[in-house]
């Protein structure tokens, strides 16, 4: 019998796309396992670890952080003839178990990234390309992009996609506007980051452009980086607000005259499915072949190279409906219970 373990180093980082995929899907597949199907390893510097019904958890070893999950985790697997799960891109070296790779923009776009990182990236893909027993991504098109980019046998990979019922759980901030001096309707909002592959710059020329609307970005920004790192200016109407609550920036989506997602490359998107669950009237995402796959024909499409204001056009009832109720956390999980092929004795992967 081979037990699953739950690589959960993942416990150690803020919470981001990737983070959030581990969390909730975690706590979702606790529901539905047997007590013993499942536990997770975390490193002994982890302080804040959630409570789970079926999954127990166990600090293991004396490293931390990289030499943790590259020698304490795949030792602690090894010992009780486990195999590994691994849910944010990166799983050990001498175990490779099953890997979630979100995406390969390592690849796609190297431009974005230190050689260093590069490095490190690559090795850690090509291992799991070839060594692990199954490889989960979060849409058809990342999946296509793996396959295209390490050569894997589309048969190795399973689709088990992101959600957004977090969302569900976080109340609305009704003093948020008045906070950061915005009026309902009167403003594009967009959450980024300083990654150049999330398309900063976008945000910031439809802006000198367009000098009679206001535009605001949330994340935690430092101007002087900005502008220096990316090498152009925010115009005087586009605020950038910095770190706001989780509470805030719900309400942020739902009031914007439009939630703006200008990416140049993504394996799923999640924040535009978060606007679109706290009730954003309109989502305008990049014209990418994952975004039509994800969001079909409800969003607003634009160039992400070009700097032009799209027509807005407001997301219907039918068309929040459908996306919400195609992702979801729970089946999510299901699915992965069923790629785990966990049986009534605990035995799983061979």
């Amino acid at each position: 019998m081979k037990t699953i373990v739950i690589n959960g180093r993942f416990l150690l980082h803020r919470i981001t796309g990737v983070e959030r995929y581990a969390r909730e899907i975690i706590s979702e597949l606790d529901q539905i396992i047997k007590p013993g199907d499942v536990i997770m390893a975390v490193p002994p510097e982890v302080k804040d670890i959630p409570k789970y019904q079926n999954i127990k958890v166990f600090k293991v070893g004396k490293l931390h952080n990289r030499l943790w999950e590259h020698i304490s985790f795949p030792w602690y697997v090894f010992k009780n003839r486990g195999v590994s799960l691994n849910l944010c891109n990166v799983a050990p070296l001498p175990s490779q178990g099953i890997v979630c790779i979100h995406d390969v923009k390592v690849k796609a776009t190297p431009q974005y990234f230190s050689k260093k990182f590069l490095l490190w990236y690559n090795i850690l893909f090509k291992n799991a390309a070839k060594r692990a027993k199954k490889i989960i991504t979060v849409s058809e098109f990342s999946k296509s992009e793996i396959v295209k980019y390490y050569h894997v046998n589309p048969d190795r990979i399973c689709v088990i996609p992101n959600a957004w019922q977090h969302y569900e759980r976080i109340e609305y901030d009704e003093n948020a506007l008045k906070k950061y001096g915005l009026q309902k309707d009167q403003y594009f909002f967009s959450m980024c980051s300083l990654e150049p592959n999330k398309n900063f710059k976008w945000i910031a020329e439809v802006a000198k452009r367009n000098p009679d609307q206001m535009f605001t970005v949330a994340g935690s920004i430092n101007r002087t980086v900005f502008a220096n790192g990316l090498g152009f200016e925010c115009p005087a109407n586009m605020k950038l607000l910095g770190y706001v609550s989780d509470e805030e920036a719900k309400t942020l989506m739902r009031d914007c005259k439009a939630f703006l997602f200008p990416t140049f490359y993504e394996g799923f998107g999640i924040p535009p499915l978060e606007a679109i669950s706290a009730g954003a009237k309109c989502v305008v995402v990049s014209d990418k072949d994952v975004m039509h796959e994800i969001f079909g024909d409800s969003v607003v499409y634009i160039d992400p190279n070009k700097y032009e204001m799209p027509e807005l056009i407001d997301l219907s009832a039918k068309s929040r409906e459908e996306i919400l109720l195609k992702y979801s956390w729970k089946k999510s999980a299901k699915e992965l219970y069923q790629l785990l092929k966990i049986s009534g004795d605990g035995s799983t992967l061979t």
